[in-house]
């Protein structure tokens, strides 16, 4: 995947989506004026692209949301197109279509309180329907075959505060990227900005990533226990050295050559005292020493 969201430098900027004001012209404007670093279309409903889609004869009733008139050559800034609707089968086939037309990233609206749009229970609606938003995501992550970053733009809750629930459920989903609007739905934009909510949600996604490395390394230790306690009794080897890698994988490819290093020599040394019949085949083929372990398992994902 091409995930410019890492490449930005920080802090960077955004022309949020906004509808009927975001399309390529509008774009283009701001371009010329001062450019942000990232660019978002209007709203695009999934369901009237996939119509279209299938029925191309009707016009680009939809799909002129999407265009991009000399953009990549004007401002050579990323471009997300903001979509939305209730059917993930749409949003699958969507996601696949704007991956064709090279947009660098797909953003879910989850966020915008309108209430006809509540009412289908699309965008903000979904705030109370986890179930749903699961299978959109997952259509959306399909549909693009994870060629660009995903992300979701939403509220801090729908008739109330609900930051922790809910952003602890959308930083679950492998997104890319959040973009958190600190008022409810209820609220729309008619109250000052909760920024303690988005600094919340920060905090919380702070210490999501200092879980994750935990259970990285945890996963890591228990690759390590489970290869060595196979190896150990085979050959009789009583320690073990271990040296630090940066990250699972490491240790994975590591302990791979491990094992047929040591399968290698253990078939080697005894062939060749097998020959000289001069000493007593010596079980214990390799030996190695516990070198600071612990410091090792704690230290290597660093």
């Amino acid at each position: 995947m091409k995930n410019f969201w890492e490449d930005l430098a920080k802090p960077f900027w955004i022309l949020a989506p906004m509808e009927d004001v975001t399309d390529t012209v509008f774009r283009r404007i701001i371009a010329t004026c001062g450019s942000p670093d990232v660019f978002f279309s209007e709203f695009v409903n999934v369901k009237g692209l996939k119509y279209e889609m299938e029925n191309p004869e009707i016009g680009q009733i939809v799909s002129h949301r999407l265009l991009k008139l000399g953009e990549k050559e004007l401002h050579q800034k990323p471009i997300v197109a903001q979509i939305w609707g209730i059917t993930p089968e749409d949003y699958r086939q969507s996601a696949a279509k704007i991956v064709e037309l090279g947009f660098d990233g797909i953003d879910i609206n989850m966020g915008c309180p309108v209430r006809n749009v509540i009412n289908q229970g699309a965008c903000s609606a979904l705030i109370k329907n986890h179930v749903l938003a699961t299978e959109i995501i997952k259509a959306v992550q399909e549909g693009s075959g994870g060629l660009i970053p995903i992300s979701v733009k939403t509220r801090i809750g729908f008739g109330q505060i609900d930051t922790e629930n809910w952003a602890t459920f959308l930083l679950s989903q492998n997104l890319q990227a959040l973009t958190i609007h600190g008022r409810t739905v209820r609220e729309e934009s008619k109250v000052p900005c909760h920024w303690d909510e988005i600094g919340k949600v920060v905090a919380i996604n702070n210490q999501m990533e200092i879980e994750k490395k935990a259970k990285n390394l945890d996963n890591s230790k228990n690759k390590i226990t489970s290869e060595l306690s196979q190896l150990l009794p085979k050959y009789e080897t009583k320690n073990v050295v271990l040296g630090k890698f940066k990250s699972g994988n490491e240790v994975e490819i590591s302990l791979g050559k491990f094992k047929n290093e040591i399968e290698t020599k253990t078939e080697n040394e005894i062939e060749t005292k097998k020959n000289s019949q001069n000493e007593e085949i010596n079980q214990q083929v390799l030996a190695w020493q516990i070198a600071n372990l612990s410091e090792f398992l704690s230290e290597f994902l660093e």
